[in-house]
């Protein structure tokens, strides 16, 4: 018992630090490009961190595996780096010793994945586009700050030069569509809900319109007291977001390739724990000789790969271009297959059994 527990803590310390570091990886780069975004749309600091909070999370079915591959090879490294595993195949331990250490944690990883991806994920994308949806708006003028530019998106453009509890004060709008262009200034504008995702922009006080056409068309220019139009800033969420946002159960009662592919993703998740786990433990027994940097980089490029060939196949799997069965199981039973091959040459040929 205790030399189980004592090699579980040796691999997983190695688990722990991988896993560790590449989250505060993703986590700075969706923190760097949210923080851009809200320091050019004024988004509130709140709903940045959330956001980068919920897309840390949707990376845990990729995070856990790859943490698990490269610690295993680390750890077992070690270990053989200092003879430990000699020892211990020496006093009768193998391959079951090292494994049953490892599968505790193991049976977790694959617990946390399963949750993560059939439960966790669904909830996640449906809060994170309810979010960007709100986010989205192209004139929100809670965030607009009085004497500086705010871009709702590639058509709008605001500039107030006051707030009051009524709305924003002397303010210039720009909107850039594909057939005009227009400007209008007004002494207020105040933002109303129309309900069913439409906002009513009112615009009052000696308003002026500018509208500039397209295609040799004429420009108009009109001045008014009250000025009110009408505005949707929520449009329908398109088909590949909205298979993500649904749960495990629509998706198996919907047969169509795209929730297909979608489902095959998920359940693969917690597969791929135990696939690249075993793929640890065989890369561990890379020629000792040519050190630790080959296991690492051996284990590297077989995450790589593994994750490149599972997007690919799952992509296939949406255009209905490879059957559903195995779909995205092929790429794990290739891998176990091929481990398999290795297991029985290496049970055949001399050496440490890791």
């Amino acid at each position: 018992m205790l030399i189980e527990r004592y090699l579980a803590c040796e691999m997983l310390r190695p688990v722990i630090g991988i896993f560790v570091f590449l989250t505060v990886v993703v986590l700075v780069f969706y923190a760097s490009q949210l923080l851009g975004r809200a320091a050019l749309e004024g988004l509130p600091m709140g709903i940045v961190l959330r956001m980068a909070g919920l897309r840390l999370g949707l990376f845990l079915d990729v995070l856990v595996p790859i943490s698990l591959l490269l610690g295993t090879v680390i750890g077992l490294g070690r270990l053989q780096a200092a003879h430990e595993i000699i020892a211990l195949a020496a006093v009768g331990g193998g391959r079951r010793r090292v494994v049953k250490a490892l599968l505790v944690a193991v049976i977790l990883m694959i617990v946390v994945v399963a949750a993560a991806s059939m439960l966790f994920r669904p909830w996640a994308y449906a809060t994170l586009y309810e979010l960007e949806r709100e986010m989205a708006a192209e004139l929100n003028l809670d965030r607009v700050e009085p004497g500086r530019f705010q871009v709702g998106d590639e058509q709008w453009l605001i500039y107030a030069q006051g707030r009051s509890e009524a709305g924003l004060e002397d303010v210039m709008v720009r909107q850039r569509a594909e057939q005009f262009s227009g400007l209008i200034r007004a002494q207020r504008l105040i933002q109303e809900s129309a309900g069913d995702g439409v906002v009513r922009l009112v615009f009052e006080g000696d308003v002026h319109s500018y509208t500039m056409a397209s295609e040799g068309e004429p420009d108009i220019v009109a001045r008014f007291d009250r000025f009110a139009m009408l505005l949707r800033v929520r449009e329908p969420p398109g088909r590949e977001r909205l298979r993500r946002a649904m749960s495990t159960r629509r998706l198996l009662d919907d047969p169509t390739p795209t929730e297909m592919a979608e489902l095959q993703w998920r359940l693969v998740g917690p597969v791929t724990v135990l696939v690249l786990g075993l793929a640890g433990l065989a890369l561990s027994r890379i020629n000792p000789r040519s050190g630790q940097s080959a296991r690492v980089l051996s284990a590297t490029l077989v995450g790589t790969l593994y994750f490149s060939a599972m997007g690919v196949v799952i992509n296939w799997v949406e255009q209905a271009r490879f059957p559903f069965v195995p779909g995205g199981f092929a790429v794990p039973l290739v891998v176990l297959m091929v481990l398999g091959v290795r297991y029985w040459l290496v049970q055949r040929g001399p050496g440490p059994p890791l």
